[in-house]
């Protein structure tokens, strides 16, 4: 018995179900949430940027130190 046309039939049914599935986890978000989202994404670019700065001169003194 060739049961080869099922994965034929499966193949677009699993393309259905991701698709309503993928569309249900987008759906859940609200455009409210971006801006602070923007915002925490802001603080944490400049603590980053901070940190950076820290790190950049402590190598410079290490190298000086060599």
């Amino acid at each position: 018995m060739d049961l080869s046309f099922l994965a034929l039939l499966l193949c677009p049914l699993m393309f259905i179900i991701m698709f309503f599935i993928m569309k249900g986890m987008h759906s859940n978000k609200s455009h409210s949430e971006h801006p602070t989202d923007t915002a925490d994404l802001q603080k944490n670019m400049s603590k980053l940027m901070e940190q950076n700065e820290k790190l950049s001169k402590e190598i410079e003194s290490m190298k000086r130190y060599r």
